[in-house]
């Protein structure tokens, strides 16, 4: 049974809004612009500036760590492995309470839990406390960016989707690189307690919490149509197009919706969401091994080949520009490239970049640590928004957050496989296998379904 067959089986029945030449969903499609107040994008920055906070700034508090909690560096797996154990277990969950309470919900919740974990994590006394609240603050992060995600393609116009999504990654990563930045004055100057400064600033998502109401952040229309509030979502998308400048309809087409009983996980794991399932989450499972084992190991990798510590050092801070300017190239070529496309390209951009690496040498080096960089920022934003937009609305929640924070257990794997190969065969057979899983992981979203330009509901389809 092909896929278009298999999902004809499971369609969902029609319900009716009052009269209209579009749909609920089409109308949000046709819309110029994003119906969100600026409340609404201001809190959606935050959350993703937030979400990419917390581990931009772990690995540089380490040392405060080490020193006033009397830490050995092997005392360090434990926080590190139940962060990611956390990402896994709050990724599910908090995708579950997105689709069966609505996005709203989902996004409270995993904003609540990064906020309390990131201000607990400060609060640590020894390497249990700390274990247990970066299992925490792993399980607000597993949900976020992929709920975030999700939530801009369902409320954005389907040519513009992709484009909303990148500007605000790209203002994020901005906002990092100047934390970064920042970050260095402050552990320097309170080495006692800058490290735990760091940390419960992370904490501040919690101010996102108030933007989470009919205003700037309300449920996603589609969200409700599939559940049958189609009053509700007619309500909604009038202000959104208030909102965008445009005149509000006064009635709506017939539109369908899904069955609200049906259970995401059972949905996902049969045909024909279960390939895209498999596609997806493969696709960063074995990404994520890759882009943990240089992004955490780059100075060693740069050694290994041939490179001074101390210059492998100053590469791996300089090369922090590098996906900022791909993510500004992204955000102009996402609605004009098909997304598969872009990851595709972002990905061998990578694995070439890590080929430069392998030739060793100052010059190629520093080249080839800037085009892997850059490669990265190519492949994040579309990627995110591919996750999202490949599963249908009653799934979403829950298909998205497994992809990402599932995915996340590559970065777990990435130690036991790029450390040991450091240590025996070297540089250049670690950068060899690095290339290796960028290929196949390429391969692998190549057989990925279109998603530019299409509806929603025609995606999933």
């Amino acid at each position: 049974m092909n896929d278009e067959n298999a999902l004809a089986e499971h369609s969902p029945p029609f319900v009716s809004s009052r009269g209209g030449n579009l749909t609920i969903e089409a109308t949000i499609d046709q819309m110029p612009r994003v119906g969100l107040s600026r409340g609404g994008w201001l809190a959606l920055v935050l959350a993703f500036f937030f979400a990419s906070y917390d581990v931009t700034v772990f690995p540089l508090i380490i040392p405060g760590l080490k020193e006033n909690l009397g830490l050995q560096s092997a005392d360090l797996s434990w926080p590190v492995m139940w962060n990611l154990i956390g990402f896994c277990v709050g990724a599910y969950f908090i995708g579950r309470v997105a689709d069966r309470a609505g996005r709203q919900k989902g996004l409270f919740l995993t904003f609540l839990i990064l906020g309390l974990g990131g201000f607990a994590t400060g609060m640590a006394w020894n390497v249990a406390s700390l274990s247990l609240f970066r299992f925490l603050a792993g399980c607000g992060m597993g949900a976020v960016v992929a709920l975030c995600s999700g939530y801009i393609g369902e409320m954005a116009p389907r040519d513009r989707r992709g484009e909303y999504l990148s500007r605000i990654y790209l203002i994020g990563m901005v906002l990092i690189l100047v934390c970064g930045l920042v970050s260095l004055p402050i552990l320097n100057g309170l080495p006692t307690v800058g490290w735990r400064l760091l940390l419960m600033f992370g904490g501040l998502v919690l101010v996102v919490l108030p933007f989470i109401n009919s205003r700037s952040l309300p449920e996603s229309p589609r969200w409700l149509v599939a559940q049958g509030r189609v009053d509700e979502a007619a309500t909604i998308v009038r202000q959104m197009q208030r909102n965008a400048g445009v005149d509000p309809s006064e009635g709506f087409a017939e539109t369908h919706r899904a069955d609200p009983g049906e259970s995401s996980l059972r949905a996902l794991l049969r045909k024909p969401l279960r390939r895209r399932l498999a596609i997806v989450l493969g696709y960063w499972f074995i990404f994520y091994i890759a882009m943990y084992g240089v992004v955490s190991y780059l100075p060693l990798i740069l050694e290994s080949v041939g490179i001074q510590m101390s210059q492998a050092l100053e590469i791996s801070a300089f090369v922090r520009v590098a996906p900022i300017i791909a993510a500004v190239m992204v955000a102009l070529l996402i609605e004009r490239i098909e997304r598969r496309s872009l990851i595709i390209a972002g990905t061998l951009t990578f694995a070439a970049g890590v080929g430069l690496i392998m030739t060793g040498g100052n010059t190629f080096g520093a080249v080839g640590a800037l085009v892997a960089a850059y490669g990265v920022g190519t492949m994040t934003a579309p990627a995110y928004m591919y996750t999202a937009e490949i599963f249908p609305t009653a799934q979403r929640g829950t298909g998205t957050a497994i992809c990402d924070g599932v995915g996340h257990l590559g970065g777990a794997v990435a130690p036991f496989i790029v450390l040991p190969l450091l240590a025996g065969p070297g540089g250049y057979t670690t950068c060899a296998v690095v290339i290796v899983l960028l290929l196949v992981s390429a391969g692998i979203i190549s057989m990925g379904d279109r998603t530019k330009n299409r509806d929603l509901d025609a995606i999933s389809r």
